[in-house]
Parts: structure tokens; sequence; C-alpha cells
């Protein structure tokens, strides 16, 4: 790999490197010597090298004459780092907006849209949807989600259900009986996060995946040993068919299992 190409790595544009380049290998030069030496024009030079000297890479000389010269290339590392450092952060605000600009372009469209989210951080992406929406939230829910047994989730998903009936959401579940379950529903847990609970049998539904329906929105997250992934499928057709299924679910078994109905 030549030079120019491992400055292009660390992030300069290719006239950039050029430049890099040539002072890197001649010492201090004039921009009008650069253009003679690299395929810039004078007044590209000038543009370029006072870019270099904002990045920190070139410095301004105290010669008679306007001279540039290159920094200690190690310049280059930090440089790097800096940009590393920008993009996690753009890439951060980009992640906690985007469901607003997706909200817009789904309003505005008539097909549905979709995404995946991978890991645990796509996870809770969801629940932190759900507040975003503010709309109540009906689901039917999986044990894995305990058996996952992340310290990490476990708190996320205290704090997510603290939140929830803060900003009015009411959550409406179609859960097995477990002794956890239990213990909140009968101890005013339940009531306090307003969460109402339909009781299935343990042993009717086994998968690893959760199903929502909020809103305008459907997502399956699947809280499986070997994936933890989760989907929102945005489309109000959808969203409201998954809904009437739930309630559906919800009904029969208020009225066939007799835990419903202490």
């Amino acid at each position: 790999m030549d030079n120019k190409d491992i400055l292009k790595k660390a992030g300069l544009s290719d006239p950039q490197a050029e430049v890099y380049n040539c002072l890197l290998i001649n010492g201090a030069m004039t921009p009008a010597e650069l253009g003679k030496n690299t395929n810039q024009s004078r007044e590209n030079c000038y543009a370029i090298i006072k870019k270099l000297v904002d990045l920190g890479l070139a410095e301004q000389t105290k010669d008679k004459k306007t001279t540039y010269r290159v920094l200690n290339p190690s310049n280059l590392e930090i440089l790097v780092e800096k940009r590393r450092k920008a993009i996690a952060k753009n890439e951060k605000i980009v992640k906690d907006n985007l469901s607003s600009l997706l909200d817009i372009f789904y309003a505005n469209n008539e097909l549905p849209g979709a995404r995946t989210l991978e890991g645990l951080d796509g996870i809770k992406e969801v629940y932190l949807d759900n507040l975003r929406a503010k709309k109540d939230v009906y689901f039917l829910r999986t044990r894995a989600d305990r058996v996952l047994g992340h310290d990490d989730i476990e708190s996320f998903m205290r704090q997510y259900r603290n939140q929830r009936p803060l900003l009015g959401i009411h959550a409406y579940g179609l859960t097995p009986v477990d002794k956890y379950a239990v213990k909140n529903a009968t101890t005013g847990r339940d009531d306090a996060i307003m969460l109402h609970r339909t009781w299935m049998p343990d042993a009717d539904y086994t998968a690893p995946v959760e199903i929502q329906a909020y809103g305008d929105k459907v997502a399956l997250i699947s809280f499986s040993k070997d994936t933890q992934m989760a989907t929102i499928i945005t489309s109000p057709v959808i969203a409201e068919a998954v809904r009437q299924i739930l309630k559906i679910m919800m009904n029969l078994y208020q009225k066939t299992f007799p835990q419903n109905q202490k």
C-alpha cells in the first residue's frame, strides 16, 4: 500500500493525500511549488493546505516565503480517532432519532415498512419505541425473556416498566402462568405499572418470541439464546390485525382458563 492509499484510509481526500504526500517527501513548499509538483492548481493548493492545517496535519513555517510543511505523521492517528468518535456519536444520534423519520415516511407511503434490529440493543429499541409512541401495547409474552437472564436487559426492562405508566401507556398482556408473574399480579405490582394480564397455560406458547402491537406498529422480539433480535413492522392495517387477534385470544382464555376467573 503506497503513501497516498494510507492517507486516504485516514480520511483524506485524493487531492489532500497528494499534497500531504508531496510535502512529506519534499519538505516545506510554497503553494506555487506544490502546484508545480502535483496535479493540483495553485489555487487548489491554497485551499487544500489550509484544510490540512485545520486538521492538525500541517503548519505554516516562519520562513521569508509563505511555505508549509507536514507535522508528525502520528497526528494522522489522532485524526482517525477523532473521526471514529464523531462517527460513533453521529451513529447514536441517527439511531435515536430514526423512528421519528420512519414514522413520517410510512405515514405518507402506502407500503408497510420493516426494519430488523440486532442484539440486545435492538431489543431495547423496541421498548424505547413503545415509549415514544405513547400508545397502549398489546402483547403475547414469551417466558424466554426471563430465561435469557442478562442483567443488563433485566435492569433496562425494570426502567421501561416504571416509565410506561408515567406516559399513560396501558399494557394488555397474554402471559403464561409462572411464579414471578403471579407474584406481580397479587401484590399490586401489575396495577402500579398499568399492566392488565390475561393468563394462559404455561405450555401453550413455548416459542422464544414476544409479539407486540402498539400504535401503527407490530414488533417481533426474539429472546432466543442463539439469536437476539427484533423486527418492527410499520403498517396501520397489519398492526390492527395483530391487535384484534390478540384481543380474540385474550377473550377466549378469559372464558376458558380457570386462572382468569379467580
